[in-house]
């Protein structure tokens, strides 16, 4: 009796694997992401491989990249196709949060992570951010003898701040107004460039002296070999001064089809996991969890800028829209 019921035990847990592994099979999200392809690749395949969850992810291309994705999910707010945002950039999910898009995540991970890098009301989470530096030449240039605070780059090139993290970047530096005044008027004589790739690629071919960029362009560069390096340069000698740092996003999108896999797949974002991937990554993205950290001392951030991104987000258009002006005057 007792050989029977062991294999009817068995029978049954056989049973109940194959049902799970078969539910696993099926189980699908749709992401779409505009993280590099390269990051998000591994990101995507540690995630399905960890959870057998597929993700089927729709990025796009370098110049128009969050921006694009925003409208299109705007677009499609009716009926969406998107379970999950994954934004390089915050403001993508701002605008998505203003456009009533968003479904609030609510998970142990979720509410356990920490206030300053997540909306209130769960709607969107912050991760691995990038820093805002200058990219110079260091066979050119001496890390030593160059300015240390942003203002006195006016002239260096950047990245059409229309689209991406350029425009963020300037919304946030209008905040200081006096500063920021001054700071616009260069800016009107300043070569804009199609993406933050463009402007590291100016500085390595000797187009350009400097270059208001990523971080993660500039490492990208580094591992192919060019001569190229960055610095952090500060808007104030305040404390909370120091440099921008752009976090990635990762957000529900409302009326999601498959709400645990889009759960699963917020909490997976959030994990030391996807962090490490990150920060090992050509982009190298700076970890906010203390405990990853430890493991990338060459990733500390080092007082970053103190912004108000809901402020941030209702400047920019206006700020963009001057600087675009600014441009068209000057030309």
């Amino acid at each position: 009796m007792a050989i029977k019921n062991y294999y009817q035990f068995i029978g049954l847990f056989c049973i109940c694997l194959t049902a799970a592994c078969s539910q696993n099979s099926d189980s699908q999200l749709t992401v779409y992401v505009s993280a590099d392809d390269y990051v998000a690749k591994e990101v995507f395949a540690t995630f399905t491989k960890k959870t057998g969850i597929r993700v089927n992810w729709v990025g796009d291309t370098e110049a128009s990249k969050t921006t694009a994705l925003v409208q299109r999910i705007i677009e499609e707010k009716e009926n969406p196709v998107a379970d999950v945002f994954w934004s390089s950039d915050i403001m993508g999910a701002l605008a998505l949060q203003s456009a009533d898009v968003l479904e609030p995540c609510q998970t142990t991970v979720t509410t356990q992570w920490p206030s300053a890098h997540k909306d209130e009301r769960l709607l969107w989470f912050a991760f691995s951010p990038r820093a805002r530096v200058i990219a110079f030449n260091p066979e050119i240039d001496d890390e030593e003898d160059l300015p240390t605070d942003w203002w006195s780059y006016s002239s260096a090139a950047f990245a059409d701040p229309r689209f991406g993290t350029t425009g963020t970047h300037f919304a946030a530096m209008s905040t200081i107004e006096q500063s920021f005044e001054k700071f616009q008027l260069g800016l009107g004589d300043s070569p804009m460039l199609g993406g933050n790739a463009a402007t590291v690629q100016a500085v390595i071919d000797g187009r350009e002296r400097f270059a208001m960029t990523d971080s993660d362009d500039v490492f990208v560069a580094m591992a192919r070999g060019h001569s190229i390096n960055f610095i952090f340069p500060r808007h104030s000698d305040a404390e909370g001064g120091g440099t921008l740092y752009i976090p990635n996003v990762v957000c529900l999108i409302r009326g999601t089809r498959n709400k645990e896999s889009a759960e699963d797949f917020v909490n997976f974002m959030l994990s030391d996991e996807t962090a490490r991937i990150l920060a090992r990554s050509h982009s190298r993205n700076f970890p906010v969890q203390s405990t990853v950290q430890s493991e990338f001392p060459e990733l500390q951030m080092v007082d970053p800028m103190v912004v108000d991104w809901d402020e941030v987000f209702q400047v920019k258009e206006e700020v963009v829209s001057g600087i675009m002006q600014s441009i068209s005057t000057s030309q």
